[in-house]
């Protein structure tokens, strides 16, 4: 059998099958979602903590980002003390001695559900008598920011933070903490977690 197709009803053929599989392209990708980030469902420990070795259990500062603002504090590590821990074998310590202290710590969860949240965590330590030491935890919901005073109260004394009512619109919430003191300032902070309400 023979073909006999003009020129012109060949390229009319193929543009139909060009537009036909261009369609059914753009079709499988709308159904199966393609260029669309879905955000990975946040998923709590056993304890209900959505946090990332939030009593930092960890040999470093997995699931963290810690930033020692202007390298100032001589001394940013996981601290395996015990007697130095709220909970657990190792927390997160600091102390500068010739320096001042000047850090901040943070994680981000994303995917959580709706509802509210509540922020609990726990820092004890001196501040070296600088009367204008600035300790706070803190949470980064909706693109604001929420904060609550901390304070270093002397050793194992600890002082025990708390925000609630964290409820974010976009499934995210950063946690963080800040500690600026003057030299011979020191502490550990520990046991943070984030939990539903």
């Amino acid at each position: 059998m023979i073909n006999c197709l003009s020129d012109r009803e060949r390229r009319n053929t193929m543009k139909k099958r060009w537009v036909a599989i261009v369609l059914a392209v753009a079709m499988l990708m709308t159904a199966a979602g393609c260029g669309k980030k879905e955000a990975a469902k946040a998923e709590p420990d056993a304890n209900g903590n959505y946090l990332v070795n939030g009593s930092f259990e960890e040999a470093d500062f997995t699931g963290w980002t810690v930033t020692n603002i202007d390298d100032v504090t001589e001394e940013l590590n996981i601290y395996d003390r015990e007697t130095d821990c709220y909970e657990g074998v190792q927390s997160l310590h600091f102390y500068s001695g010739s320096s001042n202290v000047n850090f901040t710590a943070e994680q981000t969860v994303s995917g959580l559900e709706e509802g509210t949240y509540k922020l609990t965590a726990h820092i004890q330590g001196d501040a070296a008598g600088d009367e204008n030491a600035s300790v706070y935890f803190y949470a980064v919901v909706n693109g604001e920011e929420i904060k609550v005073d901390a304070g270093l109260n002397g050793y194992v004394n600890w002082y025990t933070a708390e925000l609630t009512g964290l409820a974010p619109t976009n499934g995210e919430i950063t946690v963080g903490v800040s500690v600026t003191t003057a030299p011979g300032g020191w502490g550990t902070i520990d046991d943070i977690s984030l939990v539903r309400e």
